[in-house]
């Protein structure tokens, strides 16, 4: 799963040559959509457009734009070679203790963010809050029990479900309110959306900070950068492909497998990139319009005011919908994908036999019970 992955010859398979058996060979995409319309999306971007209006809609498509074709590098190596990223970067010259010095940086670059997604569990607490009083605690410890079954019983094919199931989830909310806003006082024209395409910046340089923090957070991160490829070669892309050789056979699958990993790619980047500038323009027509500018503990209930004046008080409960689906599928994807990574750090530094797949498979297994467990004990610390 995290090592070669190629296989042997016996496991190749040829690439779909209809639109139809593309669409069927299509998930890594989907489980990173779920991963990126996350905080990034619903708190900064939403955020960003409270304070700018539609100004700054640019940025936000080109943060997503811009991302998109490294990680079709990345992938690309990782099915033609069966390598995963970290045992790419571990061929890096440089200085070395035990592993690439450039393995030992983005662990470190990404440390904080195991603590972070504690906050996230807050997040999807304070959903569930905006229904009805809720005991915190035992709302946390459900999301933990339920990620933990779903990735330790399931594996990839449920991670993929469950993305694809929490995708729709959040795409189906996000498009209803923005068509139904349209029937409102805060419809927004042609001209609002023109008008933010302008390369340009507002005048008052106070949102600066929000800016920079939504243009990092949008699109593909450096985690989702790192932790594609391996959904990729567990959805089997490069076991298909075979390995690498002189054959002209491996040559066209090889080229065949990419262009359904692009296809793939881009179909992400539609999913992410549309739910990403209507995220921004809900904040630009409802909440700069009235000056409500989401903020600290009470994000989520005044990124419910975007919602009011479309369903009225039933916008709590579209908002419960939409903020888990989001919230949760951004935890979800980043313990899965965090549990992989890791995994390959330790068969790098030889703590793991990548050669033996039940061996990866454990690893895998003890990372998704302890991180959900270690996000847990940070959002129970009250440090998140």
């Amino acid at each position: 799963m995290l090592d070669h992955a190629n296989g042997d010859t016996a496991e190749t398979r040829d690439p779909p040559q209809s639109i139809g058996g593309t669409l069927r060979y299509l998930g890594p995409g989907l489980i990173i959509s779920a991963s990126l319309v996350g905080s990034g999306e619903l708190i900064a971007t939403t955020k960003l457009g409270a304070e700018t209006g539609f100004t700054l809609l640019w940025l936000i498509l080109l943060g997503c734009f811009l991302k998109v074709f490294v990680q079709i590098e990345l992938a690309r190596y990782a099915v033609s070679s069966g390598e995963t990223t970290l045992t790419a970067f571990n061929r890096l010259p440089g200085p070395r203790l035990r592993a690439n010095w450039v393995l030992w940086l983005y662990l470190t670059a990404t440390a904080l963010t195991y603590a972070a997604l504690g906050g996230v569990i807050g997040g999807i607490v304070q959903a569930f809050a905006l229904a009805a009083p809720v005991n915190t605690t035992l709302v946390a410890l459900l999301v933990v029990a339920f990620t933990i079954a779903v990735l330790v019983l399931g594996r990839y094919q449920a991670i993929e479900k469950m993305a694809t199931l929490l995708v729709l989830s959040f795409t189906f909310v996000t498009f209803f309110t923005i068509i139904a806003l349209q029937a409102t006082d805060f419809a927004f024209t042609r001209a609002d959306v023109f008008a933010g395409l302008r390369f340009g910046f507002p005048e008052d340089v106070s949102p600066v900070a929000t800016a920079l923090a939504a243009f990092g957070l949008i699109g593909v991160t450096g985690a989702e950068l790192v932790s594609y490829p391996y959904w990729c070669v567990e959805k089997g892309y490069a076991r298909f492909t075979g390995n690498n050789s002189d054959d002209p056979g491996w040559l066209e699958r090889a080229q065949g497998w990419i262009r359904v990993m692009r296809t793939d790619a881009f179909a992400a980047f539609l999913i992410y990139t549309t739910a990403t500038a209507a995220f921004y323009l809900l904040g630009a027509a409802v909440l700069h319009r009235q000056g409500l500018n989401p903020d600290g503990l009470q994000l989520v209930s005044t990124l419910a005011e975007a919602y009011v004046p479309v369903f009225g008080e039933f916008a709590r409960w579209l908002l419960v919908i939409g903020a888990i689906a989001v919230l949760y599928s951004t935890y979800m994807v980043a313990i899965g994908a965090s549990a992989r990574v890791l995994t390959d750090f330790a068969g790098v530094m030889r703590w793991v036999n990548r050669e033996n797949p039940e061996s990866v498979r454990r690893s895998v297994a003890v990372l998704s019970i302890f991180l959900p467990l270690f996000t847990l004990a940070v959002f129970l610390s009250g440090t998140n």
